[in-house]
């Protein structure tokens, strides 16, 4: 015997489920994006076994960060994402260049995500670590509308992150609140879904001889993909976080 229950949402729940989510699935992208990367950049003769064998998250972070130290070339990326060094005979020079300028700027981007921000990751992968709200920052002169610097009301994320311990029986904690763009993160992770896509279309043509498709990308992506209010590290959440540190004491 089953039991319907209707519990009814309000607007409130259902925007703060979707600021929850979007961050979700962008850094699920990414770390698709990435690991997709990283077994076809290198020759193989399986790049499946290849994938399989990223299971060290702490190597797969450290990978990520390699590439923000070291960018990948344009023949890397063409290789992997476009399956040809030279242009299409109907793509001009500069938008071959273009193209390889926004797939460097996407995998950059999904590698930030994962070496630099792991901590907002982590959260919104267990729904209990995280909480949507609503906040707001000003920063400047109450009396002088032309002082204010930063002037933001919107949705934010709560979340806590464990960090390093300076008294043994103490864990320290970090409370932090960030501001959050759904709407960028979603065409963040819609950006790094096109080009898993490519990456599929440039495996499969290699490995049955059929001609594929991708699509080559304009610069114009990069301006969209950055229109994030003030000061944001264009990933869709607030650069500028609301931190406070504290300790819990550990057994008796």
């Amino acid at each position: 015997m089953g039991v319907e229950l209707e519990v009814p949402l309000d607007d409130e729940e259902i925007d703060g489920f979707a600021v929850v989510e979007s961050i979700s699935i962008m850094y699920l992208a990414a770390e698709a994006l990435l690991r997709l990367y990283f077994a076809h950049v290198e020759p193989e003769p399986c790049p499946p076994l290849k994938l399989s064998s990223l299971t060290s998250f702490a190597k797969f972070k450290q990978m990520a960060g390699d590439l923000l130290t070291s960018p990948p070339r344009n023949e890397l990326l063409r290789e992997v994402f476009r399956g040809r060094l030279d242009a299409p005979a109907e793509v001009s020079a500069e938008a071959w260049t273009e193209d390889a300028d926004v797939l460097r700027f996407l995998l950059t981007r999904a590698a930030a995500l994962l070496a630099r921000e792991a901590n907002v990751y982590n959260s919104t992968k267990h729904g209990l670590a995280v909480q949507p709200r609503k906040s707001g920052l000003r920063l400047g002169s109450e009396e002088d509308p032309n002082g204010v610097i930063i002037d933001h009301h919107g949705p934010s994320i709560r979340f806590l992150s464990k960090g390093p311990s300076a008294e043994e029986g103490v864990q320290q904690w970090r409370e932090t609140i960030q501001f959050a763009f759904p709407s960028i993160n979603l065409a963040v992770a819609s950006a790094f879904a096109d080009e898993i896509d490519a990456i599929h279309a440039v495996a499969k043509a290699r490995l049955t001889g059929e001609q594929g498709s991708v699509t080559i990308r304009q610069r114009a992506l990069i301006d969209h993909l950055r229109a994030v209010p003030f000061a944001s590290n264009y990933t869709g959440l607030l650069s500028l976080g609301m931190h406070r540190d504290f300790g819990v004491r550990i057994g008796r």
